[in-house]
């Protein structure tokens, strides 16, 4: 590149930073003046008038859902105490003394809440709702509190439960 035009070009990326910082300098210096100030405005708007007819009732259905997470969104059952998450084997060495695994068909009560363990999944019911953890879920528990250890490809998740109180 011939030297007039290099010389060109280091003074406009000069003048560029140069303004660039200025704008800055500026902006904040006069910060207190570029506040958006919105000001309230009376609309008088005259009255709808009431339907004539019945609103009709709403079709609602059942909540289904599938989440590994589902036991830790229901504070009304279970409130979770503890997490980790790895490797299979360091979950499996997290998971603490006195807990055993519950058979596929155990149905456990927590409010509520249902938890019914299956062979290789956890399906939860509240009320009307149906949740569902999918497959390579484990449901341990010792005394009244539960264990949930949930695989997926490389990653395994340790969630440890207490039952909440009632009426919560």
């Amino acid at each position: 590149m011939s030297r007039p035009k290099a010389l060109l070009r280091f003074y406009a990326i000069s003048a560029v930073i140069v303004l660039t910082a200025a704008v800055i300098v500026a902006g904040y210096v006069n910060r207190d003046r570029l506040k958006l100030k919105i000001a309230s405005v009376y609309a008088s708007v005259p009255p709808k008038a009431a339907p004539g007819n019945a609103p009709e009732p709403s079709n609602t259905r059942d909540l289904w859902i599938v989440a590994p997470w589902v036991l830790s969104a229901l504070p009304e059952c279970l409130s979770q105490t503890f997490e980790a998450s790895g490797t299979s084997a360091y979950v499996a060495a997290r998971l603490p003394a006195g807990y055993e695994r519950q058979l596929s068909g155990t149905r456990l009560r927590y409010n509520d809440c249902i938890v019914i363990t299956r062979e290789r999944d956890i399906f939860v019911r509240r009320r009307r709702d149906k949740f569902y953890i999918p497959s390579l879920a484990k449901l341990f528990k010792r005394g009244s509190s539960l264990a949930l250890i949930y695989e997926s490809r490389k990653r395994a998740i340790l969630r440890i439960y207490e039952p909440a109180p009632p009426g919560l």
